[in-house]
């Protein structure tokens, strides 16, 4: 596997896990929330600034044949002077970095896969690995979350490469390149490595599994999840990755990591017009980021054409 392909597997492995735990139930609490418009991009204005800003809802992987961009969004890119997404997607460029990041992934003393698994189900694990010409062993002691990514039979090392796929982000990063806006990051890649230090490694082992037995489920799954990325439906996004196992971390895995990004973006908005693309997920809800822009004090607008 050459450096190229390896450092794409880490970009994945650190940006796409939330959005590629697949679902198994979709609740909404009446009255809990006044669901949003359908739409991706959003303007955000404030008194403070004299010009807008946008965020932009993304998922991670998506096959090519799905890709789009909505109305408005090439000309909201065209009007910012600066992009930011979840973390700097420079430094995921960085062969320095993702070697320190690499222990950072790692599970904590001698525990590997084989420890946390049946004998049954890691031979489930190696026979779903070999589809995907990945061999395991170089995996065996990644914390088990990273590698749901990783339990479709079709993805595998090269599948950006290879045309079938696209990545959201490395696609808005050519655009700044492009461009020659600057770029950064709304938390560190070792932050956000971490978040996933609170899921006790047996749990996480426990939904990589059901991810891989979901079958011909976990696909329609996701299916249902481009489509409603397709609908722009950011409420149903949000609800659709608040699954059984992982609605108990939400806080952690979401609601807080959106609060700390509120005071980050209003801090990119005061140097200059910045372009944000984060998880379409962090959106929609509550506790989702453009709530939380309101709530604090920013006019927040869907961007329809």
């Amino acid at each position: 596997m050459n450096i190229k392909k390896y450092n794409l597997l880490i970009l994945i492995l650190i940006t796409g896990f939330i959005l590629s735990c697949k679902a198994t139930k979709t609740e909404v609490a009446e009255n809990e929330f006044k669901p949003l418009q359908n739409s991706l991009l959003w303007k955000i204005e404030s008194d403070e600034f004299q010009h807008p800003s946008y965020i932009f809802g993304t998922i991670h992987i998506i096959d090519s044949a799905e890709y789009f961009l909505p109305p408005g969004f090439q000309k909201a890119f065209d009007e910012t002077e600066n992009v930011v997404f979840e973390i700097d997607m420079k430094k995921m460029n960085d062969p320095a970095t993702l070697m320190n990041l690499l222990p950072k992934i790692m599970m904590r003393g001698d525990t590997s896969l084989k420890d946390l698994l049946s004998k049954e189900d890691y031979s489930i694990l190696q026979q779903n690995f070999k589809k995907s010409g990945i061999p395991l062993f170089l995996f065996e002691k990644v914390k088990p979350l990273f590698l749901t990514m990783f339990t479709e039979g079709d993805i595998a090392p090269g599948f950006i490469q290879s045309g079938k796929y696209k990545s959201y982000e490395m696609e808005i990063m050519d655009m700044a390149k492009e461009q020659n806006k600057s770029t950064g990051g709304l938390e560190t890649i070792e932050y956000q490595v971490s978040v996933l230090d609170s899921i006790p490694y047996k749990e996480q082992a426990k939904m990589l599994m059901e991810s891989i037995n979901a079958g011909e489920e976990g696909k329609s799954q996701m299916k249902e999840l481009v489509d409603q990325y397709k609908q722009q439906n950011i409420n149903a996004l949000h609800q659709s990755i608040k699954s059984d196992d992982i609605s108990r971390y939400e806080k952690i895995l979401l609601n807080n990591r959106n609060q700390n990004w509120i005071p980050v973006i209003k801090e990119y908005m005061s140097k200059k017009p910045t372009f944000f693309a984060v998880g379409a997920g962090h959106l929609g809800g509550k506790d989702g980021v453009i709530n939380l822009l309101k709530k604090n004090g920013f006019k927040v607008t869907p961007v329809m054409d």
